[in-house]
């Protein structure tokens, strides 16, 4: 087995993550290969068996392979550096440091506040490890990132119509959406997203936290708090999940 699989294995981790995957993956040095293909990986927060512990040897092992440091990137300081392995490393919280372009983020159980320190690089390689179960979904369909347990590249699955309704939201958010003009505006994109059957509350967020702060976003989602009790009140794809640190 290659070293840079032996790492991710780690002794006792192999038998207790293996469960989860396909059979397109049939060892560990597969699962490497593969997310060394892609600039994005997300690992889902698993129910039954652990992922986090996969995740963590991921990033580092992905950090190995392309010669550069790992940067960390957490809610809170503290939330990384009581795992002796990311302790030692560059840790960006919140509130505190800048990734710089070009190297590799692990982004260790990110809240959506988290990811907006992740807005201004281009050419990072990231490896998400998710906290809660599906919350970051929509942003491995955006980014059209690997996920590890599936085997497959993840995908928003949008046409041109639907990428220039999800363009408008966004450009009408230059203000933050704080006026009614802007309501207006987002409800009847919104409408087309519906009328070409590609309306999907968590994805519409996810594209545009792609360049938004939290605290616009909370706005649109008060618009669309409006629009689907209105309009859609089918259309919602699961209750708002919170984080508790």
């Amino acid at each position: 087995m290659p070293v840079l699989a032996q790492q991710i294995v780690g002794g006792a981790l192999y038998p207790q993550i293996w469960g989860y995957f396909q059979e397109g993956i049939q060892s560990v040095s597969d699962l490497l290969a593969k997310v060394l293909e892609h600039r994005y990986t997300y690992v889902p927060r698993g129910e039954v068996k652990d992922t986090l512990a996969l995740g963590k040897k991921l990033g580092l092992a992905v950090a190995r392979a392309h010669g550069v440091p790992l940067t960390v990137l957490s809610p809170l300081k503290s939330g990384a550096s009581h795992h002796a392995e990311l302790a030692k490393l560059t840790i960006v919280t919140e509130r505190s440091g800048r990734i710089r372009d070009g190297g590799v983020v692990l982004a260790w159980c990110p809240r959506f506040k988290t990811m907006e320190q992740l807005q201004h690089v281009e050419n990072c390689t990231i490896v998400l490890v998710e906290w809660i179960p599906g919350e970051m979904e929509a942003w491995a369909k955006v980014a059209g990132a690997y996920n590890v347990v599936t085997d497959e590249v993840m995908t928003a699955q949008l046409d041109a119509n639907a990428r220039r309704a999800l363009e408008g939201i966004v450009h009408e958010g230059y203000k933050g959406w704080t006026d009614n003009i802007s309501d207006r505006v987002v409800r009847g994109y919104l409408d087309d997203l519906q009328a070409a059957d590609a309306y999907d509350r968590d994805l519409v967020l996810a594209y545009a936290r792609q360049t938004k702060w939290e605290r616009a976003i909370e706005r649109l989602e008060k618009i669309i708090d409006k629009y689907e009790a209105s309009s859609v009140p089918s259309a919602t794809t699961g209750t708002p999940r919170r984080r508790v640190l």
